[in-house]
């Protein structure tokens, strides 16, 4: 079986569209979904939408977690959240479907899959914290704690750097961002893991970044297209 695993797509369609055109050569059986499928831009349901027609296991990141607390809050947290993420929040509570704002509500923090005898572990951040961030550089201990897991694969999110570590019980996989890489902007990075050799193959994807920034608000367009510059450089 062959699993395409993608992360922080952040309501941008244009990566995950181009993405899915890509899969679509890579005879792709079931996806897993790791959080953050919207934030910063636009698009969110666009991107739920497709992905209720395809074979997943999805679950919350941090961002699932502040629109459902949006929704909810007083001015002063709106607008916090509209200074530090753009106005897609707002966007989303004004005009997202009751559907879709009950299907994100039902989203687990991380989930245990098994098939082809691995044991999976799919989670946002850290395993016991979805806003903890892991990063290539983690501590040993970080990395010690994952390692104590009972998992074969804990496949990742949240950082938007992909890394891989082996450890000696457990492989702990981020697979990177669809939406909003920090390696290189205009790329979407994902995975594919193959359960009949288990072998897990990096994958990036070049999507229309000029097409994300003519989507955007005038007076957030800079802020927001900033954001895919942060730390690195745009194709």
């Amino acid at each position: 079986m062959k699993i395409a695993i993608l992360s922080d797509i952040h309501g941008n369609f244009y990566a995950f569209d181009a993405v899915l055109k890509q899969i679509v050569k890579k005879n792709i059986d079931l996806y897993f979904f790791l959080g953050d499928q919207l934030g910063y831009y636009y698009d969110a349901e666009a991107v739920y939408d497709k992905i209720s027609e395809l074979n997943c296991h999805i679950i919350a990141g941090n961002h699932e977690r502040i629109f459902l607390k949006y929704l909810k809050a007083d001015s002063s947290y709106r607008a916090m959240i509209n200074k530090k993420y753009g106005s897609s929040f707002f966007k989303y509570a004004e005009n997202f479907p009751a559907r879709l704002t009950e299907f994100v509500s039902t989203l687990p923090n991380k989930k245990e899959v098994f098939i082809d005898g691995y044991r999976f572990l799919l989670c946002h951040g850290a395993p016991q914290d979805m806003d903890q961030y892991i990063y290539p550089d983690a501590d040993s201990e970080v990395l010690e704690q994952v390692d104590a897991d009972n998992y074969d694969f804990i496949f990742n999110g949240h950082t938007h750097y992909p890394m891989i570590y082996v450890g000696s019980k457990t492989s702990l996989i981020n697979v990177g961002s669809v939406g909003q890489s920090r390696t290189v902007g205009g790329v979407a990075n994902w995975g594919i893991f193959n359960t009949k050799n288990g072998l897990y193959e990096p994958q990036n994807t070049l999507y229309d970044i000029k097409g994300l920034e003519n989507s955007l608000d005038p007076n957030e367009k800079d802020y927001l297209f900033s954001i895919l510059r942060r730390n690195n450089n745009i194709i």
